[in-house]
């Protein structure tokens, strides 16, 4: 039986939305599956809502896509924690080794989007040059121009995302968050 093909979207999920939903389309006909990883301390040091918010969005998104090879990975929170230092983020590279030591005879990938495929970002990437050496990466094409900071900052003025932006569960979900008080 040959190795499955596993494809790995590690995202701040900031929130989720169709963008990365249709990135999880485009690589569902390339990978048996395709498991989403929201961060939990991002290595670029970007302000999220909080990951217990994030976790649940993604999985509303999961569910929505209503595909078994699609899944939440749900691994950065207890990479951190085994880290022992709470200011140092959870890198790719890390996420890519324990995704290989959870699925030993899986064929690993990165998925990235163009942004973070462009060499200025990728230059960023702590050890770039090691994960391309080790895993592959598998570009996707940005085809549904939606932003998470843009759904942010809509929200943030009373305007919840529409269906075209994100599903409606990732909505009421967004909505829940910044209605909570500890979001802030």
């Amino acid at each position: 039986m040959a190795a499955a093909s596993i494809g790995v979207l590690g995202s701040a999920f900031n929130p989720p939305h169709n963008g990365h939903a249709d990135v999880v389309t485009q690589a569902l006909a390339e990978f048996d599956r395709v498991l989403l990883v929201p961060s939990y301390r991002h290595a670029f040091g970007k302000n999220m809502l909080p990951y217990h918010w994030r976790l649940q969005m993604v999985a509303a998104l999961v569910e929505n896509m209503a595909d078994e090879r699609v899944a939440l990975f749900d691994i950065e929170e207890s990479l951190a924690e085994a880290q022992g230092d709470p200011t140092r983020p959870v890198y790719t590279y890390d996420v890519l080794a324990e995704t290989e030591r959870q699925f030993p005879n899986g064929k690993i990938a990165f998925i990235v989007g163009p942004d973070n495929a462009a060499t200025r970002t990728w230059q960023k990437f702590y050890r770039g040059d090691e994960i391309l050496k080790r895993w592959c990466l598998w570009p996707a094409a940005e085809r549904i121009p939606v932003r998470s900071s843009d759904i942010r900052a809509q929200a943030e003025r009373g305007i919840f995302p529409s269906p075209a932006q994100c599903p409606p569960d990732v909505a009421r979900l967004l909505r829940a968050c910044l209605a909570d008080p500890s979001h802030k």
